[in-house]
């Protein structure tokens, strides 16, 4: 397993000019929260300027990672557009 960075910029159906809280986020969070019980998700959270967020996942490779994503109901219904990046997984320790 590899880790994943996602980041979510803001897509179409944000509503601009609203915080995190008043977006349409109820399912995403619900999907998230069960990648997280999966143990899928390692990390995750808005940015605090409501331009998005970031995860940290992990999956096979960047095509299951992308998979996973395109299921997020955000993603689905355009709130975020999501890029994906590998993550480095290095030992910061003697390194």
């Amino acid at each position: 397993m590899r880790t994943y960075a996602v980041i979510y910029d803001v897509g179409r159906g944000w509503k601009m000019g609203k915080p995190i809280e008043e977006q349409a986020l109820e399912d995403h969070y619900q999907f998230l929260q069960y990648l997280f019980q999966q143990g899928i998700l390692i990390e995750g959270g808005p940015y605090l300027d409501d331009s998005g967020g970031l995860a940290l996942i992990r999956a096979e490779d960047i095509d299951a990672a992308w998979e996973l994503v395109e299921q997020d109901p955000a993603v689905i219904n355009e709130v975020f557009v999501p890029e994906i990046h590998p993550w480095f997984q290095g030992n910061w320790e003697g390194q």
